[in-house]
């Protein structure tokens, strides 16, 4: 199986790409493209068009791409079982005051994890922010390239140590990686790396390379034994091995000048022992990282490290999709239709049973009070029909009860016990079968209540009430008056 990924490095000033194939366990360098991004019009999304248009890289290749070295932090976390699995869930909130980024804006991804007395844990952790990620990526999406992996530079130095260097497996070692600005320090033991520090670099702009290497060789000498004392707890042992790669030319004199301070045995980093090159690709250029960016794609059982991408996507919330979620609301609108239809069918039966027992129920009463009803068509307008002769016929014989006046004895009980000195005028009466209401006027207050008054003495009338009089602009008074008539039965 023949597969392709190309590792492309865009450092301060300059831009390197190299695609490599694989096929079984063989490498092979087929191209290399290296510029330098000095002058404004030298923008990386236009020098990226030309790798497949000019320079004929594999549209169809897998793209990994290094992060600045600025822009990634490491911190080797120390924590108890719990942290650590708080961190192998990527829960990063109690990162905030160990990167400078804002906890919910940090990308980040652990490397490794070792174990320390007392049941702690140390675990190297490397961090960026989610806008320089971002930043990064979308150089390459501007061109319609999507990488797959966006790796630590030092982790993808260590990945091309790892499989042109195989002896940095076992045991221990220092990787010492410069650029124009740092020199970034990664010491490992057989197949991890324990710690890693990045250290800003400033050398006088008017040295000599002679006199720029020597301060270089200084400053590594030195924090190599600083980190080296903080892993290990000992100073560097003269067979530790130093491997070596800069953005630049390396000359023999750094090397040896790494030596002579440190007495260890420093290797400057061959890309090409392992991993093969065709004669006519090979190039002097700064491939270290860009190899090892495509070997980390290509030979992920030999190599190890992060990838920002997949920590971006596992701490992002999902993206709306919106036909996935036009179909769901479709779907529920269709159940909530299908269940408020099967309930009105439910609802229906059930009234149409409700409906059946009651008319059934009528049927019987029916039956019940009148025996000698022979044609039974509508219980239920049969029975109203006959409520109703029922209501006429005890009308007709109202003035017949012995407990009620008849409508001529209220009359005559009214008129004939009516003051006589009172301007008193009745505008209608209402009898009904044991109550009687008068609406009249009257010139004022005391007529009412004289009135009532006399009403109230009146055999028959057992209770005489006035309801709120009232008196218009004019002096004339309005009234209502409700008397309860009945005729006391002798005890």
């Amino acid at each position: 199986m023949v597969k392709r990924c190309i590792g492309i490095d865009i450092g301060s000033s300059y831009l390197c790409a190299v695609q490599i194939v694989r096929t079984a366990r063989e490498f092979c360098i087929e191209k290399v493209f290296g510029t330098q991004i000095r002058r404004s019009t030298d923008s990386p999304e236009n020098i990226l068009r030309l790798l497949f248009s000019r320079y004929g890289f594999d549209k169809r290749a897998d793209v990994a791409i290094s992060m600045p070295h600025d822009a990634v932090f490491f911190r080797n976390l120390k924590t108890d079982s719990a942290g650590l699995e708080q961190i192998r869930e990527q829960n990063w909130s109690a990162l905030e005051h160990n990167f400078p980024v804002e906890a919910e804006k940090i990308v980040a991804q652990a490397y490794s994890y070792h174990p320390l007395p007392e049941g702690k844990y140390s675990v190297l952790t490397a961090a960026s922010a989610r806008t320089s990620l971002h930043e990064r990526v979308n150089i390459f999406t501007e061109v319609k390239m999507h990488p797959t992996l966006v790796e630590a530079a030092i982790f993808a130095v260590h990945s091309t140590v790892a499989v042109n260097h195989p002896e940095i497996m076992t045991g221990q070692a220092i990787i010492a990686y410069i650029d124009e600005c740092y020199l970034t320090l990664a010491v490992t033991r057989d197949d991890d790396v324990l710690v890693v520090r990045s250290i800003p670099i400033i050398t006088g702009s008017d040295s000599n390379i002679d006199s720029v290497q020597e301060q270089i060789a200084e400053v590594l000498s030195r924090e190599a034994q600083v980190t080296w004392q903080k892993v290990y707890g000992a100073g560097i042992e003269q067979d530790t091995k130093i491997y070596l790669t800069t953005t630049g030319e390396i000359s023999d004199y750094l090397a040896g000048l790494i030596e002579e301070n440190l007495h260890c045995q420093t290797t400057i980093v061959d890309c090409c022992t392992t991993v093969k090159s065709l004669p006519e690709r090979k190039a002097d250029l700064p491939i270290c990282i860009a190899e090892g960016l495509a070997l980390r794609v290509l030979a992920p059982e030999q190599t190890k490290g992060i990838n920002f991408l997949e920590a971006d996507k596992a701490d992002a919330k999902p993206a709306l999709n919106l036909k996935k979620e036009l179909v769901l609301c479709a779907t529920l609108i269709g159940a909530i239709a299908v269940f408020s239809l099967v309930g009105l069918f439910v609802r229906l039966s059930h009234l149409e049973t409700d409906y059946a027992r009651i008319k059934n129920k009528t049927t019987e009463i029916f039956k019940a009070t009148f025996p000698e009803e022979k044609n039974i068509i509508s219980p239920l307008v049969q029975l109203e029909q006959k409520l109703e002769s029922f209501r006429k016929d005890s009308q007709l014989f109202a003035s017949l009860s012995p407990t009620c006046l008849t409508p001529l004895e209220v009359l005559h009980r009214v008129s004939a016990n009516s003051p006589s000195r009172t301007n008193v005028k009745v505008d209608d009466i209402l009898i009904a079968a044991d109550t009687v209401r008068v609406n009249g006027t009257c010139d004022s207050f005391e007529s009412v209540y004289q009135w009532q008054w006399l009403l109230q003495e009146v055999p028959g009338f057992t209770l005489v009430d006035v309801k709120d009089p009232q008196q218009s602009k004019s002096g004339i008074v309005h009234f209502t008056m409700l008397l309860s008539s009945s005729i006391q039965e002798p005890k």
